[in-house]
């Protein structure tokens, strides 16, 4: 009776579909970052060998205070050599990885100045600077009472 539930077509798709999943999950990954607190910037360090700038993007989302950073590492060499792989331990395929600025837990007060982000690939690390924007005073706003 097992047998013939596992070979129910149903049965074979929902595998087939979870296989696919699994593979998937399996392909992307979270380059890990380091986060310096500079006094005029926040400079995040990601691990991303072998990547290319033309693969990687970064966007910053003012609303939610997070930098995303998202893209594909691929191995190199042509489709002959990628099959004589013999071991794989280094991370390639689809990556993201979201950001808080501040970091959680932090008690930094300074703001981002999304506009003036920029970043660099050196040695295998993206390097992303995030200025801060300082502000001198505080801004209170009056809640008028209806």
């Amino acid at each position: 009776m097992m047998h013939t539930f596992t070979q129910h077509p149903f049965v074979q798709a929902l595998r087939h579909y979870l296989e696919q999943v699994q593979a998937e999950e399996d392909e992307a990954f979270t380059p890990p970052v380091d986060i310096f607190n500079r006094p005029s910037e926040w400079q995040l360090h990601v691990a991303l060998p072998g990547a290319k700038k033309e693969d990687i993007g970064i966007s910053w989302d003012s609303d939610k205070k997070t930098l995303n950073i998202a893209g594909v590492v691929y191995r190199p060499g042509d489709e002959e050599f990628l099959q004589s792989l013999s071991v794989s331990e280094r991370k390639v395929g689809m990556f993201d990885r979201t950001v808080r600025l501040p970091p959680e837990g932090s008690d930094e007060k300074d703001e981002v100045d999304g506009d003036s982000i920029s970043a660099r690939i050196e040695d295998g690390v993206l390097i992303i600077a995030v200025p801060k924007v300082e502000r001198e005073w505080t801004e209170i706003k009056k809640v008028d009472i209806e």
